[in-house]
């Protein structure tokens, strides 16, 4: 165990009885096998075969008990069938899962248990356990505080600092709450005083709020004890101030009475920089369990109420136990549902744990440490190794210094489904990430969108069915609201990504590049405004620095001949398809890629992270001189594309005047299909305007009678113009979806006019 780890505190509950004398690894055979997973190097796989299922579920030991009513993951064992039991430990972790194979009609099963952990035997020297078994009813608070006190020790700045946010933009927040005089005092203007932060969900219930006319009952000490004020107070932020005082913190920041509600300049200025705030926390605590803001933080003994916490140990032979982490009890991957929380499916909460660098997570009756080097659990002594902490998708843009798309669509996907009260307060939510993403894609960023990929980005794409945001009707709303732009993701709610661009990096999803541009586009404050401000969507004069050896290049960036049969690539489709249509000589190399392997097919301008680069003023209106084309669908040429995943709504066929199929529109509900009638309607076909982005090639322009193994068979990729899909209201254009249509036909189709096209 090395300094980097909090000392070892508690060491759970007593066992009981038992002989300790007893050689636990050859009491029963099937026991054995499992211990041996526990026992060998956490730094390598460890797989182990451990023999058919009737085999194992014979005998008196205790094992059998457990493997004949486990609950399993993805699928149960069919009564009567064979099959064969494996152990699996993963590199980096202690956990093992107990999996079974066997055969089905339609294909061969995997189904494993959940992971678990050996519980830890004090008394045994060198027992490779982890397991703790809790209290039920109280946490060890000096468990808690030797996570804090070890962090500050060894992980220093590291863990009190966010890559792209430097020191200089810590702030005061106005007000916090001075939790031993219990009331609200003002902050400093400049960083001087550590504050705890907290991220809950309201939840819509009644509760004390600040306003302009509680401010000065609320600053005199004691107005938050058990008095008139005091007791308006919702249990989660009573519970926080609680725990605040246990841990020997002193100040907390709440919104909910650290912003006057009221007062619309200082709640416009804190919510722009929320960001700011909880980064600058010395810790957030966590209500991760919530449902809304009368959650509980219980478990501190002599400060909240007792908990209840489930732990099942399963007895093996020679008294040893295994058990699941209380983590391990719900799924945690970030695209699932967590039925039990509201606090995970909500925007405002999302930014706030996003960008504080040190948690404390109270869920499940636990509690849990995260800060930017570790993970600790209160149910598993500390591992040097298994419990480095692994970085979301959603958080690996602060370690980016490279801008790309793809990157960018990691945080869009996992952002855009969360729930809003009001729908409209989606790019609100959004500013700390935007302003912060700000300082990685030159040129900065305009309603989600780098202006460095502009035109590329105005295609992004629906994962599953989207809806349009509108503008709520809140009353009293302190906020100016309105309608988002329709063509900004964000304008939209639900999952959704950005193309992948087969002409920047090597793909992973379909086959599409982007070759150049068709159009210069401009920021402008209304349809009116003659003021128009370039959008420098400059990734083309990049690009066409591959297309010469000997140009000079970015700094950071160099050039590397590029070989094809050396870097795993195969001549299929499969593999080919992640390619460049024209494979380059060259890629190129950043010196930030921290893997040899990782490459671009050209340099990115890369901003300097040190410099504070003043935000772009956002536009709701973008501007735009192109080419249109009038081109028909209808509703029985129609195509889902099929995803173990994600739940894409369909994709319709564009047409000529004469049928013809000339390319495809990606819409972005199932209930759009109405608007072009249905597969009865025969000879039903409607008329849609489209507005060319760019030039480039894709594979989702095919006949949509072939299957899906033969589209692959043989790659075919289609010179196009990706376009819009748009329909006009008094004189603005909205978009309603996105597609492309083939090179050629677009060339044939399109108006001979320009079209002054102003997307709002």
């Amino acid at each position: 165990m090395t300094s980097a780890l909090p000392e070892l505190v508690n060491q759970g509950a007593p066992l009981g009885p038992e002989d300790a004398s007893q050689d636990r690894f050859e009491s029963c055979e099937v026991c054995a096998r499992i211990l041996s997973g526990f026992a060998a190097p956490v730094d390598e796989d460890y797989k182990l075969p451990m023999g058919k299922v009737a085999t194992l579920l014979q005998g008196p030991c205790p094992h059998v008990k457990y493997l004949k009513n486990v609950e399993r993951i993805h699928d149960t064992i069919p009564q009567g069938k064979e099959g064969n039991f494996g152990l699996r430990r993963w590199a980096g972790q202690t956990d093992i899962v107990l999996g079974v194979d066997y055969e089905r009609e339609n294909g061969g099963f995997w189904t494993t248990t959940r992971p678990m952990n050996l519980i830890f035997r004090k008394e045994v020297l060198n027992h490779p356990g982890r397991a703790l078994v809790l209290n039920p009813n109280w946490i060890d608070a000096e468990v808690v505080r030797g996570w804090i006190s070890a962090c500050n020790e060894t992980h220093g700045m590291q863990c009190r600092s966010l890559p792209l946010l430097g020191d200089e933009e810590r702030i005061q927040p106005m007000y916090l709450i001075d939790t031993k005089q219990n009331c609200v005092v003002r902050g400093g203007e400049t960083m001087t005083t550590d504050y705890v932060a907290l991220s809950y969900i309201w939840g819509g219930i009644s509760a004390l709020k600040n306003e302009s006319s509680l401010l000065q009952r609320l600053r005199v000490p004691g107005s938050l004890n058990e008095t008139e004020l005091g007791l308006q107070i919702s249990r989660t932020v009573r519970d926080a101030m609680a725990v605040v005082r246990c841990l020997g913190e002193r100040y907390l920041w709440v919104d909910a009475l650290c912003i006057v509600q009221d007062d619309a300049e200082q709640l416009e200025s804190e919510l722009n920089m929320m960001h700011q705030i909880f980064a600058g926390a010395s810790f957030t605590i966590i209500a991760a369990g919530a449902t809304n803001a009368n959650y509980e933080l219980r478990g501190f003994r002599g400060f909240t109420a007792p908990r209840s916490v489930r732990q099942e140990p399963v007895q093996l032979a020679a008294s040893e136990r295994i058990m699941q982490s209380i983590a391990e009890y719900e799924s945690t991957n970030a695209l699932e549902p967590k039925p039990a929380s509201n606090y995970y499916t909500r925007a405002w909460t999302f930014q706030e744990h996003l960008f504080s660098t040190r948690r404390l997570i109270f869920e499940k009756e636990s509690v849990r440490w995260e800060c930017q080097c570790y993970e600790w659990h209160e149910d598993l002594l500390p591992h040097e190794i298994a419990d480095q902490r692994w970085i979301d998708f959603s958080e690996r843009w602060f370690h980016c210094a490279v801008p790309t798309l793809d990157e960018l669509s990691n945080i869009v996907m996992e952002y855009n489904p969360k729930n809003l009260t009001y729908s409209d307060d989606a790019f609100r939510a959004f500013l700390g990430i935007q302003s912060t993403l700000h300082r990685i894609f030159p040129g900065g960023m305009i309603y989600g969108h780098p202006e460095l990929f502009f035109d590329i980005s105005l295609t992004w794409h629906p994962l599953d069915a989207i809806r349009r945001r509108r503008a709520s009707l809140r009353t009293g709303s302190r906020i100016a609201s309105g309608n988002l732009p329709s063509w900004s993701w964000i304008g939209w709610d639900g999952r959704l990504a950005f193309p992948w661009d087969n002409e920047l990096r090597v793909s992973s999803s379909e086959a599409a590049g982007y070759t150049m541009p068709v159009a210069e586009w401009y920021a402008i404050e209304s349809p009116s405004s003659t003021d128009r401000r370039r959008i420098s969507s400059v990734w083309y004069e990049y690009k066409l620095l591959a297309c010469d050896a000997n140009s000079p290049l970015p700094p950071g960036w160099r050039r590397e001949e590029y070989h094809v049969e050396t870097k795993c690539h195969v001549d299929g489709a499969h593999h080919r398809r992640h390619l460049p249509r024209d494979i380059p000589k060259y890629c190129y190399k950043h010196s930030s890629f921290s893997n040899d392997g990782e490459s671009t097919w050209y340099p990115i301008p890369v901003s300097d992270h040190e410099v504070k680069y003043p935000l772009r003023k956002q536009t709701a209106f973008v501007f735009s001189r192109t080419t249109r084309a009038y081109l028909y669908a209808s509703g029985k040429e129609t195509y889902v594309f099929e995803d173990s995943f994600w739940r894409c709504p369909p994709q319709i066929q564009l047409m000529d005047w004469r049928e013809n199929r000339v390319g495809y529109l990606q819409l972005n509900h199932k209930t759009d299909l109405a608007y072009f009638g249905s597969e009865l309607d025969q000879g039903c076909k409607k008329q849609v305007e489209l507005a060319a982005t760019c030039k480039g090639y894709t594979e989702r322009i095919f006949d949509y009678r072939l299957t899906k193994e033969e589209r692959y068979e043989k790659l075919h990729l289609e010179d196009c113009y990706f376009v819009l899909w748009i329909e006009w209201k008094n004189g603005v254009a909205f978009r309603k979806a996105a597609g492309a249509v083939t090179a050629e036909a677009w060339q044939r189709e399109k108006q001979q006019d320009l079209v002054d096209l102003i997307l709002g």
